[in-house]
């Protein structure tokens, strides 16, 4: 499985974080990076981001050998 990037908008920061940690946990994938940028001023202003997910990290089990 390989890494993939997601975007996001959303109102405030809080938002975004609760977006990208459902998104995540839906696709069964860790957030390992995130950038998140405001746009506009006041009450106009929202935010973006994007995040990229990568799967689990899994250890392969080694058969000992004697």
């Amino acid at each position: 499985m390989t890494n993939e990037s997601v975007g996001f908008s959303g109102e405030s920061v809080e938002a975004l974080s609760t977006a990208i940690n459902r998104y995540g946990r839906q696709q069964n994938m860790e957030p390992i990076s995130v950038a998140i940028t405001q746009e506009g001023s006041g009450s106009s202003s929202f935010f973006r981001g994007i995040a990229i997910f990568s799967p689990p990290f899994e250890e392969a089990e080694e058969e000992a050998v004697y």
